[in-house]
Parts: C-alpha cells; structure tokens; sequence
C-alpha cells in the first residue's frame, strides 16, 4: 500500500460530500453536539414529554475518549439528559440483525456499566434506547414504534425503567417526525423547522472544522477495520493477511463511507479493489 499525500480542503469535501446523518460514521459526528441531540429527541419523544421540555446535558459517541463504554456496545450517541435519564441513540442501515436483540444487549451493557455491585436495584439507571433504521422494521407501516414490556394477561404497561423507541426513515405520514426522519436520507438538508440538525450538516460537509472532524473519525475506522483484518488473516501468511486486511477495508469504505473507486485506488490496488467489489457483489446476493 503506497503512502498518499495529504488532502486538500476541496478533495476532502469531496470526500464527505455523499454521507448522509442515517451514516453511523457521519450521524456519530453529526450527534457529537448537544443542540442537535436535544433538538432530535424532543421531535422523537414528544408524546411522552407532553408538556415538558427534554434537556440533553451531555453527548458520548463512540470515539469519544470520555467513551468508558468500549467496543463491547455501540454508542452512536448516548445523551444524558437533565432529569437523569440515558438515552441511547443508534441508527442502522443494515437489515441483516435481529434489531431486537441488539437493542437488548446494548441496554444491557450501559446498565451494568452504569450501576455498582452494591446498589439497590431501585437505583439502576432508567435508560431510553432510540433505534433509527433505514427501513420499517415491525413492516406495520408506522414511522415510529414504542416497544413496552405489558403484563401478557391484563395488557397493562410495566415501568421497569426500559423504554426503546423505534423509528425509521421509509414510512411517510405527514408528522413532524417523518418529515425529521426524510432529512436522515438526505445529502444536503435545508429545513427551517429543524435549524441545529440543518446548520450542523453544513458545518461538517462544507467547513474546514466540521470535515476534518468527518474524516478523523472515517480514517480511525478504516485503520481499525483494516487492523482486524490483518490479524485474522494473518495465520494464512504475512502476505495474504495483508492483502486480505486491504481488502475488507475497501469494503468498509466503500459500505460505510460511500467511497468512490478513484479515491480507494490511492492507497489501494485495482486488483484488490476488484477482488471486494466481488465480494460485495456476491454477498449481497
């Protein structure tokens, strides 16, 4: 892999210029800004705030060195808000999970993280988990869905102190929240009536700041994949492992950042880049 020389300001916009905030790797820095997370869950939790306003008083991401959390749970965005609660953000686009059980495992973990051996269970956190993916997951044709555990023989409601959120950016229904999850599939947004989600997509896409602070986090993935990769492979001999780390990260660019074939063939070969877009090619069928 040959060493590339350094991007300039134009080369790098163009390189963040077709992520759109339903792209982990884009919505993790788009989310690593109070404004935008408060003014985000206010839309998606309005029926149960009712009249109360909802404070977000502090943002975690995933690459946030305040992370505690690790890799053993993913962290788009995990708000503390002002009357104590978590809320986890996540956003999807693969459909090839069981959504569910995901959600329940990074619950799980955030509580564990966040409770002490010794405490009362009274005392474990209450935690909300909002789940956006790029498709209708329960296919009811809603564009949110509240998810709650029910006594099976009264049907009434059980605050064990879990609420998760499903929302999604397919359904369309002329509400607020539709028309805020549209913009999670949009490269540009201008929309009045949601101005910290508007100014901050601009601020990331089109100043030196914000896409540097894009491309910092793409590149940190990409080494990271590339790393893994590397490893596994590696028992097949340095230079397969090699290889084949080269490989899944082409495939990592092109899945979660959108790469275009030119920019990938200025760290990679065509040889490896034909060999993943292959892959892909095979994998999706």
């Amino acid at each position: 892999m040959t060493r590339k020389k350094q991007k300039t300001l134009e080369e790098k916009i163009e390189q963040v210029k077709n992520f759109r905030p339903i792209d982990d790797t884009f919505f993790e820095v788009l989310a690593d800004d109070i404004g935008v997370c408060q003014e985000m869950l206010r839309i998606i939790l309005e029926d149960e705030l009712e009249d109360e306003k909802l404070i977000v008083k502090d943002v975690i991401v995933q690459s946030s060195e305040r992370n505690l959390y690790g890799r053993s749970v993913r962290l788009d965005a995990l708000c503390i808000l002002g009357n104590g609660k978590k809320c986890n953000v996540e956003v999807q686009r693969s459909n090839k999970d069981h959504h569910l059980k995901r959600v329940r495992f990074n619950a799980s973990v955030i509580t564990v993280r966040d409770s002490q051996t010794d405490d009362k269970f009274e005392e474990t956190i209450d935690l909300i988990v909002v789940y956006i993916s790029e498709f209708d997951i329960f296919k009811r044709g809603r564009v949110i869905y509240h998810v709650d555990s029910v006594i099976r023989e009264t049907q009434e409601k059980v605050d064990d102190g879990l609420e998760r959120v499903f929302v999604n950016t397919t359904v369309k229904d002329e509400t607020s929240i539709s028309e805020y999850m549209g913009c999670f599939q949009q490269k540009e947004i201008d929309n009045a009536k949601f101005p910290k989600l508007t100014n901050r997509v601009h601020y990331l896409k089109h100043e030196e700041g914000g896409v540097n602070a894009v491309c910092e986090v793409m590149k940190k993935y990409s080494e990271e994949v590339a790393e893994k990769a590397y490893q596994q492979g590696e028992e097949a001999g340095k230079e397969i492992g090699q290889r084949q780390a080269n490989i899944t990260a082409i495939k990592n660019m092109i899945i979660r950042f959108h790469a275009t074939k030119e920019v990938i063939l200025e760290d990679y070969t065509e040889s490896e880049y034909n060999t993943a877009i292959a892959e892909l090619q095979s994998e999706s069928r």
